[in-house]
């Protein structure tokens, strides 16, 4: 399958000719993996089309999704320079979803000889940084609804008013139970902030989400 890679900034330092000599394009169904956890890390990985949910299997056997990529996203970085393998799945969300894949080699080889795919992949894993950051500390310790809350509003800012997840990839995200979530989802939709049908959530009201995260109106616990 061929592509261009132009609507994607770290593609973009990559002249076309060799682009089109070492990406190689793969199309996944709902539910396919991309890659398991403690898997080889093989390369680099980038949503052309679709989102990605990332999800990391615990010691004590509980899933967690630790994030949700869109287009133009990487995924799959952790491994690349320790070769350790992936530290969590990637799952395909939605249909189709289309992967671009680079090898770890010419990854590092990239790396080195285009200063510019140098210096888009350290902005890129500061921005992840930062968002990992901003998901953790606006969370902590917050009632469930202002949880739910927080991580619809962050992917909304990336992904716009439609985002596609189920109740049970939230209750994953947070940490907790599909009913708890679903309950947290209802009181939203009484209140006029969201809508929620057919694995998407419609983000209808973005202000009053946005007051739900730091307000004191939730009434569903942990």
């Amino acid at each position: 399958m061929a592509w261009d890679g132009s609507h994607i900034d770290l593609l973009k330092t990559i002249p076309a000719e060799r682009l089109s000599e070492i990406l190689i394009v793969r199309r996944y169904d709902v539910g396919e993996r991309i890659f398991e956890q403690d898997e080889p890390t093989t390369g680099l990985w980038f949503v052309i089309e679709g989102r990605v949910a990332i999800e990391r299997v615990e010691l004590d056997g509980n899933l967690t999704t630790t994030g949700v990529w869109s287009v133009g996203d990487i995924v799959g970085i952790a491994g690349l320079w320790d070769r350790l393998g992936y530290p969590a799945s990637a799952r395909a969300l939605v249909r189709p979803t289309v992967m671009g894949w680079i090898a770890r080699d010419v990854v590092l080889r990239l790396h080195q000889e285009i200063p510019a795919f140098g210096l888009e992949i350290s902005r890129l894993l500061a921005e992840r940084l930062r968002f990992v950051q901003e998901s953790v500390s606006i969370r902590q310790g917050r009632p469930i609804i202002a949880q739910v809350a927080s991580v619809l509003w962050t992917l909304a800012k990336r992904m716009g008013d439609t985002v596609a997840l189920t109740h049970e990839d939230l209750a994953h995200i947070i940490g907790t139970r599909r009913e708890t979530v679903t309950r947290a989802l209802r009181e939203l939709a009484h209140e006029g902030v969201i809508s929620s049908r057919h694995g998407t959530i419609q983000i209808a009201d973005a202000e009053k989400l946005a007051e739900w995260i730091t307000g004191d109106q939730s009434t569903v616990s942990h």
